[in-house]
């Protein structure tokens, strides 16, 4: 699956009101919420896990790329969303376009 974009994120601990667990699997799904807009995305996770409190910079996959696109740019924040925001950071760089 060939990425959209990079983003940087931290993920929330569970006392700062993010998720209750860390993030298992080879892909995670959610919002990325941009300029008070969400866009279901896939984030695949070489790694396979994605711990509370840490930073990432990770490959993005967007379902409908056309909406989301010509609001990204580097530097742009987002957040990822489960119900509440768990994760946020920014935009580093557009993969496709």
């Amino acid at each position: 699956m060939k990425s959209d974009a990079i983003i940087e994120v931290r993920f929330k601990t569970t006392a700062e009101g993010g998720r209750r667990s860390d993030v298992v699997g080879s892909y995670y799904g959610c919002p990325l919420f941009v300029g008070g807009e969400a866009f279901d995305c896939r984030l695949p996770l070489e790694e396979g896990v994605l711990h509370l409190g840490k930073s990432y910079r990770l490959p993005v996959k967007f379902m409908n790329p056309n909406l989301v696109l010509p609001k990204l740019s580097p530097g742009v924040s987002i957040a990822l969303w489960e119900g509440k925001e768990v994760a946020v950071g920014r935009v580093i760089s557009i993969t496709t376009g």
